[in-house]
């Protein structure tokens, strides 16, 4: 049986407060290719939060294809209402949005190459890797907390959120303790996907083998396609089914989700009822803001 949400009732303002963000710029490893995004600073209610942002979870927002972050930062709300950026900041959200090599601004000056196939796995392993390397930098400095991670892909950026969360999730541990239970970790951060109207495929890189692995650590994940969508190709299902969905096993934390919609991706948001917005608001609500993971310093204790 599928689970579905729909209906969702709209989430309140967590804090009342100017959003804010600015342009950022990481080195892709190992080829430093230039990647480009806008960051969106915590903004939390100390009251409510004493510790300030050092518990708030990040979320890594990623753009389909020919597309860029503007289709986030500029693209997902009516004229004169809020981007989906901008409502999870106000929800308490570290946020970033990505120019994926190769497309918007993460390009190199005087070149246009097309897309290669190997360029899929190079976002995965690659940018969003030089992107996490950013995240840690704001986690030490305690303004957000990269242990509760959440990334959101859309068509051919599925497989590549997937991908870059099963790299992850593979990496071991700093050796700096003789009890293997204390020593830091280096990865394991990503704790919920999102898939919007979601690709099978990116170059070598298969969506439902990276769930296959993802799965079996935990994670959440809830699938959206336009029920109406004359491009979906059952994909969604198929992501569902291989994140164990529709069972007893995973009917809290795997969810697929089938508006009455024809639109795609980035598309379906900033419609007048948000049932998009609200329901991935939601979702993050149960598997990254209220999930119990305190910040605890990343670096190895041996650099400490």
């Amino acid at each position: 049986m599928l689970v579905v949400w729909m209906g969702l009732a709209c989430l309140g303002t967590t804090v009342q407060a100017e959003p804010t963000f600015r342009a950022e710029t990481v080195s892709a490893v190992p080829d430093k290719f230039p990647i480009r995004f806008t960051y969106y600073p915590a903004i939390v209610d100390k009251e409510k939060n004493p510790n300030g942002p050092a518990e708030s979870g990040v979320i890594i927002l990623l753009h389909g294809d020919k597309g860029s972050r503007n289709n986030w930062d500029k693209e997902t709300a009516p004229a004169g209402q809020k981007t989906f950026p901008t409502l999870l900041q106000e929800q308490g959200y570290a946020v970033i949005s990505v120019d994926l090599r190769k497309h918007g601004q993460s390009v190199i000056e005087g070149q246009q190459d097309a897309l290669q196939t190997d360029d899929y796995l190079k976002m995965a392993a690659g940018d969003l890797k030089a992107v996490k390397d950013f995240i840690q930098v704001e986690h030490q400095a305690k303004n957000l907390n990269m242990g509760k991670m959440a990334v959101v892909g859309v068509g051919f950026s599925a497989p590549v959120a997937a991908a870059f969360s099963q790299f992850d999730w593979e990496q071991k541990p700093y050796d700096d303790s003789p009890v293997a239970a204390q020593r830091t970790p280096r990865g394991q951060d990503v704790k919920a996907l999102v898939m919007l109207s979601p690709d099978a495929t990116a170059g070598r890189l298969s969506l439902n083998r990276s769930l296959v692995f993802l799965t079996k650590q935990n994670l959440a994940f809830l699938m959206i396609a336009g029920k109406l969508d004359p491009a979906d190709k059952g994909t969604a299902k198929a992501a569902f089914k291989a994140s164990g969905g529709g069972t007893k096993k995973t009917e809290n934390r795997v969810y697929l989700f089938e508006p009455e919609m024809k639109y795609r991706g980035t598309d379906m948001f900033g419609k007048t009822n948000q049932t998009i917005e609200n329901t991935v608001l939601k979702f993050l609500e149960l598997h990254i803001k209220n999930i119990n993971v305190p910040w605890v310093d990343r670096r190895s204790r041996l650099d400490r």
